[in-house]
C-alpha cells in the first residue's frame, strides 16, 4: 500500500513538473521584450569590392520601388521623393506608424580603393521629419536604421546575383 502510495506521488510530480515546465519556459518568453534598436541620424556605411558601374546598377535596382528624386550618376548621389507615414517603410518591431512622419533616403557611391583594388563606398542616409499637428513645424527625428539596412543588404544581393548571372553566361558560351 505505501509503495502505491509512493509510485502514485512520484507519478503526480513528474507529471507536474513536465506540465508546468513548459509553461514557464513559455511564460519567460512571453514576458521577455526585444529592444528596438538604438535610432541615430548617422549614415550606415558599406563598402563594396566592385566598379562603379556595377554598383550603380545594384544600387538602382536596389532602390527601384522608391519614387525618385534625384538621380544623379555625374555626382553619384540618388534620392527620393518625400515618403508621407501612407507608403511608410514599416520595421517589423512596430505594429502601428506616427502619422505626421515623413522620410526621403539619400544613397551616395564614393569611389576609393579597399587593399590596392577599386572600391565604393555607399553611403544611405535617412531623414525622418515629424510632423504633430497641422500647426507645428517639421522635426527631424532620427532613423532606427533598420530601413538602409535592409537597401544596403539587397544592393549586396543585387551584386551577388549579377556576379552569378556573368557566371552562368560564360559557362553556356
Amino acid at each position: 500500500m505505501q509503495k502505491e502510495s509512493m509510485r502514485s506521488h512520484t507519478l503526480l510530480a513528474t507529471l507536474l513538473i513536465s506540465i508546468s515546465s513548459p509553461l514557464l519556459t513559455v511564460g519567460c518568453a512571453v514576458f521577455q521584450s526585444t529592444a528596438p534598436p538604438p535610432e541615430t541620424m548617422d549614415p550606415l556605411e558599406q563598402v563594396y569590392p566592385v566598379g562603379f558601374d556595377a554598383i550603380w546598377l545594384a544600387t538602382q535596382k536596389a532602390m527601384a520601388a522608391y519614387p525618385m528624386r534625384v538621380n544623379n550618376m555625374d555626382l553619384r548621389v540618388l534620392e527620393t521623393d518625400t515618403i508621407k507615414s501612407e507608403r511608410y517603410w514599416n520595421p517589423p518591431h512596430l505594429s502601428q506608424l506616427k502619422t505626421g512622419d515623413e522620410y526621403k533616403l539619400i544613397v551616395r557611391v564614393i569611389e576609393g580603393e579597399l587593399d590596392g583594388n577599386l572600391a565604393q563606398k555607399v553611403s544611405v542616409s535617412k531623414v525622418v521629419h515629424r510632423k504633430k499637428d497641422f500647426f507645428s513645424v517639421k522635426q527631424q527625428v532620427p532613423s532606427t536604421g533598420l530601413e538602409e539596412k535592409a537597401l544596403l543588404y539587397r544592393i549586396g544581393r543585387e551584386l551577388i546575383i549579377e556576379k552569378a548571372l556573368e557566371r552562368a553566361q560564360k559557362k553556356s558560351q
